[in-house]
């Protein structure tokens, strides 16, 4: 029997995968440099407060994507760093984005726990409030355009990432979070009002 081209390639990945993940620990040492750089580049964009609190979770978050992507990565495809830089941001992304320190998800995560608490001590007048927040609410998103309630709703209340609701919307995962940090201070001016 015969073996064809890409059965022989893909023997032969499965192969390097394996050593790559027996051999994690070297292989990991042989690129720290480049993910310390990687992760150090991403930190710097942050807010001071944010790198400050989150850079060393960040570094070792950026490891553990660099192991899982050895899992994946295909040769024909290109070049090993190629593909693993992008896949390590997209892990701190989601990390801070999971730990509610993006700058956007900060404000959601502050109205759910403050909802919380108030609903905790104040069961009796919990539907007259609930009213009242949600027409707030609606008065707020009045001021925003198309693109921006589309953004906010997809985000806060459909918890799509910025690449799904893009997709959606056809913007760019970039144009998105921008979108949905320029709502988000809308929204908190309109409610602070």
């Amino acid at each position: 029997m015969l073996t064809s081209r890409n059965e022989i390639e893909d023997r032969i990945i499965a192969i390097m995968r394996e050593h790559f993940l027996k051999y994690s620990d070297e292989v990991l040492e042989k690129y720290k440099d480049q993910i310390t750089k990687t992760a150090r580049w991403y930190i710097g964009g942050l807010p001071r407060h944010v790198a400050k609190a989150e850079a060393e979770d960040l570094i070792s978050e950026a490891k553990i994507a660099f192991i899982d992507t050895l899992k994946t990565w295909d040769p024909r495809k290109g070049p090993l760093w190629s593909y693993v830089s992008v896949r390590l941001k997209g892990a701190m992304q989601d990390y801070l984005r999971k730990r509610g320190a993006a700058p956007v998800t900060g404000v959601y995560e502050f109205i759910t726990s403050a909802a919380n608490v108030y609903m905790a001590f104040n069961r009796e007048s919990i539907v007259h409030e609930e009213s009242d927040a949600s027409i707030t609410v609606e008065s707020a998103m009045k001021n925003l355009s198309e693109s921006e309630k589309a953004v906010i709703k997809g985000y806060y209340n459909q918890d799509k990432t910025f690449k799904e609701i893009g997709k959606e919307v056809n913007l760019s995962e970039s144009q998105v979070s921008r979108i949905a940090k320029t709502a988000t201070e809308k929204l908190k001016k309109a409610l602070n009002k």
